[in-house]
């Protein structure tokens, strides 16, 4: 009877603790399980406390629960940022229009972390600066000729302008190089000028080719009119297909027939036309 009268109440206490098992059980799993943070080995933690930064953390699986802490991890491998579309002035005041890209790398978490708000941002305003003092130290046929002059210690300049944000620029390159503005129209003028003064060269040469060829041609008929009647024999000969040329002999001297003091009437009769 005793056993019988305990039995509701060990009921009751095993459906408290199924109750307890399921729902804040499971709550507090779910907690002890997203507590977990793993670093790995390109990364850095940074442990905050009450909003503090405490200590930096290397690779490892570190925890968040139930210790009142964040862990907030960088990635310490190299990264890049374009600085695109810059439309900057040269030292004679046209317009030219820049893109660079910077590859750089976090080198102090903490300073990177308390830098900015969002720290590329101020990398990529520093990019700007350098590029503005990069084409402003030179002329526009200066760096049309040396394109260099805008990528030489580029990395170097931006760096310094970013020394405070935890970073190591590792490269900076120019990407694009136009021309725009009044300067973009000037240029394709000059190019169109020179294009147009070198097809006239030509043909004046192409010309000066062909009278010599013809000069040296007539010097050579004056002296030997019998060039005179291989080159008829060769026109009258016709092309392979097609009609037969007709050719006006206007009795002129050096043409048919050889001889110099040779008449027409003089000339020799072939045989199968006397027949």
């Amino acid at each position: 009877m005793d056993a019988l009268a305990e039995l509701p109440r060990i009921v009751w206490l095993l459906v408290l603790a199924v109750i307890l098992w399921v729902y804040p059980g499971r709550g507090l799993w779910r907690c002890w399980r997203d507590g977990r943070v793993t670093i790995y080995d390109h990364e850095v933690g940074l442990k905050i406390r009450a909003g503090k930064i405490e200590e930096t953390l290397g690779p490892g699986r570190y925890a968040t629960w139930p210790e009142p802490v964040e862990i907030e991890r960088l990635d310490l491998r190299a990264r890049t940022t374009t600085i695109g579309g810059q439309e900057v002035l040269t030292a004679d005041s046209l317009a030219v229009k820049l893109t660079a890209w910077v590859r750089f790398r976090i080198t102090d978490p903490v300073r990177y972390r308390r830098a900015a708000i969002i720290p590329e941002s101020l990398l990529y305003e520093a990019g700007q600066i350098a590029l503005r003092q990069r084409a402003g130290a030179h002329s526009l046929d200066a760096l049309l000729a040396e394109r260099g002059l805008i990528e030489a210690d580029l990395a170097g300049a931006i760096g310094a302008l970013t020394g405070d944000l935890g970073v190591m620029i590792e490269e900076a390159r120019l990407r694009d190089f136009t021309v725009s503005g009044a300067a973009k129209q000037a240029l394709a003028d000059l190019w169109k000028a020179q294009k147009e003064g070198q097809a006239a060269l030509d043909r004046a040469r192409g010309e000066q080719a062909s009278l010599r060829a013809l000069a040296n041609a007539a010097r050579l008929l004056k002296g030997n009119p019998e060039l005179m009647n291989l080159r008829i024999l060769q026109a009258a000969s016709g092309k392979p297909g097609a009609p037969a040329p007709t050719i006006v002999l206007g009795g002129a001297g050096g043409l048919l027939p050889v001889g110099q003091n040779t008449s027409a009437a003089d000339a020799p009769i072939p045989d199968d036309l006397t027949a």
